[in-house]
């Protein structure tokens, strides 16, 4: 669960005023609060490990980074494609599902998800009107480095056999586009097979 950060004379009062609160004052607090936004709603729902709210949520951001390519069934071709508000979906993501009861601190699975959904929606759009410079590529191809980071992760391990046809398929897609990309892509699909290989060949060993 982060730590709050409000002003610590603010922070003072609430937790004074929380010490004086009934169980019945503090349920309605929380309910008040979970009302308020979708992110606390998200909070709360990591908190008590509540897997198809973390979906539901999963869902909103992937819509969220989709819109930033395609709109209304087809490519973005006057504005949009924000590049690095879809790097900070991705982040906040991973900020709003965090808690201690989840298995790696956050969800995990949902942030490899999201991070290779942006891969490929990005994917998708360049493969259908070009995208002549490098800075789409740089910024997925940074992507790709960090999902692939987190499918090593201890907690992601068990991932990577999930989304690897995912990744090969993304891999696949971008093989001609150029400025490295096919190559970041290629790397990602090596840890990706690799990662898994070495889960099963652990979990096959730990059923003997």
């Amino acid at each position: 669960m982060p730590k709050p950060t409000p002003e610590p004379k603010l922070w003072r009062n609430i937790a004074a005023m929380l010490e004086e609160m009934d169980d019945q004052s503090l349920r309605g607090l929380v309910h008040d609060l979970y009302k308020l936004a979708p992110e606390n709603r998200a909070f709360l729902a990591a908190w008590i490990g509540d897997e198809d709210a973390s979906v539901e949520l999963l869902g909103g951001y992937k819509a969220k980074i989709t819109a930033q390519f395609f709109s209304r069934g087809g490519p973005r071709l006057n504005g949009g494609c924000d590049l690095a508000l879809c790097r900070r979906l991705i982040k906040e993501f991973r900020r709003v599902t965090t808690a201690p009861e989840m298995l790696g601190g956050f969800d995990i699975r949902g942030t490899i998800d999201l991070g290779l959904h942006y891969i490929e929606v990005g994917t998708n759009y360049v493969n259908e009107i070009g995208w002549d410079e490098e800075r789409p590529y740089n910024s997925m191809g940074a992507v790709a480095a960090e999902t692939s980071q987190l499918c090593q992760d201890k907690s992601g391990q068990k991932w990577a056999g999930v989304f690897l046809p995912r990744v090969r398929a993304v891999a696949t897609a971008a093989r001609d586009i150029g400025y490295g990309f096919g190559d970041e892509l290629a790397d990602m699909v090596a840890v990706f097979e690799e990662t898994a290989a070495a889960f099963e060949a652990k979990r096959a060993k730990r059923s003997w």
